[in-house]
């Protein structure tokens, strides 16, 4: 089995960054949603729970990463980060609060919509695979 790639510091304080910029970017649509030219439809509240929860749980656990990582707890935490961006693509997907038809035609919902499937299936199998290195790994002496 190659040897796991162990996050450093730096990685855990880039995610906390990346977050809260994200965080911001999407709790301000009013400012940026006219600029869209209507692909951001007036749905898009409805999907920032997901998309906060998601944002808030990867920033507390880097948060906590960034200072303490034993194996299990990186190992659990990284489950939860999966379980929770699953969440949001898929709240996303059942939403759907974009719509390109004025822009560049209808075909491009369809792509994105498949984009999305793609995700949610990705996302899924990093749950299992997270779960399964959760179980298997976590209290294997480094």
């Amino acid at each position: 089995m190659p040897k796991e790639r162990v996050k450093r510091a730096a990685d855990y304080a880039g995610a906390i960054i990346g977050s809260v910029i994200a965080l911001v970017l999407i709790n301000s649509y009013l400012l940026w949603q006219p600029l869209t030219s209507g692909v951001v439809t007036e749905a898009w509240p409805r999907i920032l729970w997901a998309a906060d929860l998601s944002l808030v749980i990867q920033i507390c656990g880097s948060l906590i990463l960034l200072f303490w990582r034993p194996r299990w707890l990186r190992n659990l935490l990284e489950l939860v980060f999966a379980a929770a961006g699953l969440l949001s693509v898929a709240v996303l997907y059942a939403v759907f609060p974009l719509d390109f038809s004025d822009v560049v035609g209808g075909w491009l919902n369809t792509v994105v919509r498949l984009i999305l499937i793609l995700g949610i299936a990705g996302t899924a199998i990093g749950v299992i695979v997270n779960l399964v290195r959760f179980l298997a790994f976590s209290w294997r002496v480094e």
